[in-house]
């Protein structure tokens, strides 16, 4: 159960869906009011729920939550004091209003800059901005309004964030990075760390200067422990609206277009492209100087070798993903080949 700071009521509720999502709600009282999110079985009066797959049907009809979405295919009339919502999609519907709940919560939430912070004189704040005790912001580093800041995150010279991030504790950005609005950053991703670059000379590694940065669009994600290096030369590039789960490692002058989702452990070699609405599951391995095209889901732990044309692909080396299940349901037949294959040599002997 989720407790929020700031009460909502029904009438706001029906406000926010009319003007957010189109959608105009039959609600005939209006005066009733709520404070949290709860699965079914933990709701009470003042919760607000969702019901969508008929395997909870049983936690439907037992909740004592105030409100619940319902889909409109259900007949099922509401207890007394509950109020059923009929929508055309429940759960995307919850979850959008905790969304915006939260925004709520956050806009009351008060603001400051912590006395124990470190920040340089030439550093550019901007309003309602939170920063944490131990926060280490360097020279020339700008930081947007409401934007958020957790303690023991260090941000290198010249680095920007734009308007409304949230920046958790213990992230690193080195300089001169560039990350836009809305962005959230999770716990320990380091944004902007040397490329890995060497060049062997008479059976030494020499080191290859990464001069470049890395740059971050509007409203992306990047989970826990994730690192984006930064180019060699020019930018490291993460697009409008992608979202990069946790322990993700993106090289050198990579790039990952819009909307596209990389999973835990994905790992991409430098100067990958991963194009738009691409999907690469737990665990992808995606060797460098090439291209996935847009629309792709390559499924997980598996091994891409070479550029891939818009399609579904898994295994390693990646391939048709329909061509992979015809091999993988295949398997099963290979011990008994392998003994008439045997018993075949045996009779030619």
């Amino acid at each position: 159960m989720k407790i929020f700071k700031n009460e909502i009521d029904l009438k706001f509720i029906k406000q926010q869906i009319a003007e957010q999502i189109g959608v105009t709600i039959d609600v005939t009282s209006t005066d009733r009011s709520f404070t949290n999110v709860s699965d079914l079985r933990e709701a009470n009066e003042r919760s607000i729920c969702f019901y969508e797959s008929e395997r909870y049907i049983d936690d439907f009809r037992a909740s004592n939550a105030g409100l619940i979405l319902v889909p409109k295919v259900i007949d099922c009339k509401p207890k007394e004091n509950q109020v059923l919502l009929t929508v055309d999609k429940p759960y995307f519907l919850f979850m959008w209003l905790v969304s915006r709940w939260l925004e709520l919560d956050n806009q009351a939430s008060e603001k400051s800059i912590s006395p124990l912070a470190s920040i340089h004189p030439s550093a550019k704040i901007g309003q309602n901005v939170n920063i944490a005790p131990y926060v280490v912001i360097e020279e020339g580093v700008e930081i947007g309004d409401n934007t958020c800041i957790g303690s023991h995150t260090v941000i290198l010279t010249g680095s920007k964030i734009g308007h409304s991030c949230k920046v958790y504790p213990n992230v690193v950005i080195y300089h001169d990075c560039k990350i836009g609005d809305k962005a959230i950053i999770h716990s320990g991703a380091v944004i902007g760390a040397d490329g890995f670059g060497f060049l062997p000379l008479n059976g030494v590694q020499i080191k290859v200067p990464q001069v470049g940065n890395v740059v971050i669009e509007d409203d992306v994600e990047i989970g826990a422990n994730t690192c984006i290096d930064r180019s060699t030369i020019g930018t490291t590039l993460i697009k409008t609206n992608a979202k990069i789960d946790n322990l993700v490692q993106i090289g050198h002058n990579s790039r990952v277009d819009e909307h596209s989702v990389l999973c835990s452990q994905v790992g991409l070699a430098g100067s990958t492209h991963i194009g738009k609405s691409v999907y690469l599951a737990g665990q992808v391995g995606v060797a460098g100087h090439l291209k996935i095209d847009d629309d792709t889901l390559v499924g997980a732990q598996s091994g891409v070798p070479a550029s891939l044309p818009t399609g579904k692909y898994f295994g390693s080396p990646a391939i048709s993903a329909f061509e992979q299940k015809k091999i993988v349901g295949s398997l099963k037949d290979l011990p008994s080949v392998v003994r008439f294959v045997k018993k075949m040599m045996k009779e030619e002997a």
